[in-house]
This record gives structure tokens, C-alpha cells and sequence, in this order.
């Protein structure tokens, strides 16, 4: 695979900075979406228009993990698919999710089988990566029990902010993307004192590089 025909994108200009010496040493063009599904969905597909369809995207950055999966601080996941999680309406519950009436909103994107067609599962396992769904949401979870809501729901491993809209839109043009995220906090835990984005953002830069030396081959 061609490298210059891989997009590396990130939500902040802060996590890309791991990662621009990473993308100009492999010639890989790279994106800032910024935050939310909103600018994601925007910038990604400005950028596909305008300068063609990649043949496959990296979304690289930071995420907080559901303290019920099997994940440590500083792992970096492998979204097998993504969901948005708060779109819908507040119940007595918690979020749910709406239907209407001759109007089908696909809010689950499948993943899995897009990276494996590139990707054969024993350069995989090498990675050391936690595979497994991811949700994102628009309102960073604060409190335990819509984390244990988010995370019973999707089955979910971590919680991000613009995974699901990266994966409309790779799924619209049959773009193969690949999400890793570097753990960085547990869902809920809102004191950034406790995060750590340094580690979790070179833990993830490590991946990368990996991924680009597979793909490269």
C-alpha cells in the first residue's frame, strides 16, 4: 500500500504533534478535524472531496476507557466498531435511542472487517493492541452511572468524541479506518490530574509508526 495514500487524522492540534514527524517522514498527508462529530464529519469530507479518497485512515488520539473493560491506562485500542452513544433523548433510564417512522439513522459503524482486509491477524497480534468497540459521544461522560449505561449498552471499551463520525464517512466511501486510541483516564474521572495524555499520545505514536511499517510492506 502506498503510504502518501493514507490520511492520519486527529482530533486536536495537540495530539498531531506527536505524530507530524511520524506523517513527513512516511509522506502520509494528516488532518486536524478538530473536536466533536460535527467538525469531524466536516473536515473529512472536505478533505475526500477535494483531494480524492485516501486508500485508508488513521484516527489517532486519546480516549477514556470504561473501568469495567479490560483495559489499563496507557493501552492503545483498536476500535472494532463504533456508535454514537448520546444520540437520541433523555429517559428515565438514560440516553435512548429514537426511531422514527420511515426514517432509518444507522448509529453503528462496523470496522473490523475493513482493517482486516489489510491487515493479516498475526501482524495484528503483534501490536499489542486491545481490540473492541468504541462510542462517542458529544458530552464527556462525568458521572459513573452513564458510563456503566454507555458501556453496558455498546459493550464498549472506551468512550471518544469523534470516532462514530470519522467511520460515516469512511463507510460512505469505502475508506478502511483505522481508530487507536492511547488510554489516557477512566470514563467519569473529570480531574485532569489524574490524565495522562502525554503517555497515552506516545504509547499510541509507537502503534502508528507500527501500523505504517506493516502497511508499507
Amino acid at each position: 500500500m502506498t503510504l502518501s495514500r493514507i490520511l492520519i487524522i486527529c482530533p486536536t492540534k495537540r495530539e498531531m504533534k506527536f505524530l507530524i514527524t511520524l506523517a513527513e517522514r512516511y509522506n502520509c498527508p494528516y488532518l486536524v478535524c478538530g473536536l466533536g462529530p460535527g467538525s469531524t464529519s466536516f473536515e473529512l469530507t472536505r478533505f475526500i472531496e477535494s483531494r480524492g479518497a485516501p486508500s485508508a485512515v488513521i484516527l489517532a488520539g486519546v480516549a477514556g476507557a470504561y473501568q469495567w473493560a479490560d483495559v489499563r491506562l496507557e493501552d492503545v485500542c483498536l476500535a472494532t466498531s463504533e456508535s454514537y452513544g448520546d444520540l437520541g433523548r433523555q429517559g428515565a433510564s438514560g440516553i435512548e435511542p429514537i426511531s422514527l417512522e420511515g426514517d432509518e439513522a444507522q448509529t453503528e459503524f462496523p470496522l473490523e472487517s475493513g482493517w482486516r482486509r489489510i491487515i493479516k491477524s498475526d501482524r495484528l497480534k503483534g501490536l499489542g493492541l486491545c481490540c473492541g468497540p468504541m462510542v462517542t459521544v458529544s458530552c464527556i461522560t462525568d458521572n459513573k452511572e452513564r458510563a456503566w449505561d454507555l458501556h453496558k449498552r455498546f459493550k464498549a471499551v472506551a468512550e471518544n468524541m469523534e470516532g462514530a463520525a470519522a467511520a460515516q464517512v469512511c463507510n460512505h466511501y469505502q475508506i478502511p479506518l483505522f481508530e487507536l486510541r492511547g488510554i489516557s483516564n477512566w470514563v467519569a474521572d473529570i480531574d485532569k490530574k489524574n490524565w495522562r495524555l502525554e503517555r497515552a499520545m506516545n504509547a499510541t505514536a509507537k502503534v502508528v509508526e507500527k501500523v505504517l511499517g506493516i502497511l508499507s510492506d
